[in-house]
């Protein structure tokens, strides 16, 4: 009798504790819907919350580097008349103190999508680049950062020089040069034959220092310092400030890198993936694109296309892939150069036709197109596209 009684004691309890836990499934739904309007792409946005129950309340925990949304989020709960308990971690992590900034070290630096250097590459970043500081690992060898294009990965701490608002407001401020070369080298003495300092790539930012003997003295984000050969670089004012870019520029950098290797996750002139030439090839003309070609096919504007081509004009993106009537995968992109050809990194940056008879036409492209966007021209208010000399980790601060 005794055993029949603590039975039901037992299951009345029980049950009592499931009618006094709230569900989650509400506060569930709120987070679900902010994380689509605000953080659709993990790859660009921090949005890792998670609800337990606990008595009335829920619980939430995780972390995001979008503060504005969690207050969005709190907001809503106590409209719906939820009671919470916010744990909600912010980035940038405390324990970074106000060391939230790093600055590339190294001509190119490998992030990747875990902590160690056998994970796969996600993107690459050139020398001179600020990159966002999020946190670290307990033992402080690699950090996740996010770099200009709000792309998210794990660095090691050798790659970059760590410093605060400061310290990168004065880099921004600094007399600066940029590599236009493929590669270049920094070396000890104004002497080609002298030691090596580094070698440099495309894209690489350096503090001018001075000149002399037909080099640049240049100073690296870490200290270094070094010289470049002068036609090896040019003013990174100059560089930033210039005008809008036309088809015959963007085609003249394409075709520079005809030859180059494949790399998955490459965005440099040492090695690229798809979009990574995409993306040096507009850079080098002022230009940021988004890092993967499933983002770059949401920039710019949408041109209608058919088999002749016609609609096109050279500069334009194409894009690649899988469609149904569910849903479209955007898997690579080309650059149009006119003619029906494209250039596009896929093996190595080659030219080929989309036009059928053509020599070097390419039947497996021309199956997968897709979709042509412009980003030459599109109105930067509605196309995404922005041009660097308005962003604000390569823009010199306002005085």
């Amino acid at each position: 009798m005794n055993r029949i009684a603590f039975f039901f004691l037992t299951c009345l309890l029980f049950f009592s504790a499931c009618k006094l836990r709230v569900s989650t499934a509400p506060a569930d739904k709120i987070i679900e819907t902010l994380q689509k309007e605000y953080a659709p792409d993990k790859r660009v946005a921090v949005w890792n919350i998670s609800t337990s129950p606990r008595g009335q309340t829920i619980v939430l925990r995780g972390e995001t580097n979008l503060p504005e949304t969690r207050n969005l989020l709190l907001e809503k709960l106590r409209e719906a008349q939820i009671q919470y308990d916010d744990q909600i971690h912010i980035l940038p992590d405390t324990e970074l103190g106000d060391s939230t900034f790093g600055i590339v070290r190294l001509s190119v630096c490998n992030i990747r999508s875990r902590a160690k250097h056998s994970a796969e590459l996600a993107t690459q970043a050139l020398l001179g680049t600020p990159l966002r500081l999020l946190k670290k690992t307990e033992n402080g060898d690699w950090f996740y950062v996010q770099t200009p294009d709000n792309y998210l990965g794990w660095l090691d701490k050798d790659a970059f020089h760590r410093t605060d608002q400061k310290g990168l407001d004065q880099w921004l401020g600094a007399e600066k040069i940029i590599i236009q070369s493929p590669w270049a080298a920094i070396t000890a003495a104004p002497d080609a034959q002298s030691p090596g300092v580094s070698d440099a790539v495309f894209g690489g930012i350096l503090r001018k220092t001075g000149a002399t003997k037909g080099f640049v003295e240049v100073a690296f984000p870490d200290g270094r310092t070094g010289f470049v050969a002068q036609k090896d670089q040019r003013p990174y004012r100059d560089w930033l400030a210039q005008p809008p870019a036309t088809p015959e520029a963007i085609l003249a950098t394409a075709k520079m890198f005809v030859g180059y290797p494949y790399l998955w996750g490459g965005t440099s002139s040492k090695a690229f993936d798809c979009s990574g030439f995409t993306k040096t090839v507009f850079y080098r003309n002022g230009i940021q694109l988004s890092r993967d070609a499933s983002q770059q096919v949401n920039l710019g504007e949408d041109i209608p296309t058919d088999s002749t081509w016609q609609n096109l004009q050279p500069a334009d993106l194409l894009f690649f892939g899988t469609k149904t009537e569910e849903r479209e995968k955007i898997t690579h992109v080309a650059i149009y150069m006119g003619g029906g050809k494209i250039i596009h990194a896929a093996g190595l940056v080659k030219i080929e036709s989309l036009i059928p008879g053509q020599p070097d036409f390419a039947e497996d492209r021309y199956k997968s197109f897709i979709r042509a966007k412009r980003i030459l021209g599109a109105d930067a208010e509605t196309s995404g596209i922005i041009r660097l000399q308005n962003h604000p980790l390569y823009a010199p601060p306002a005085q």
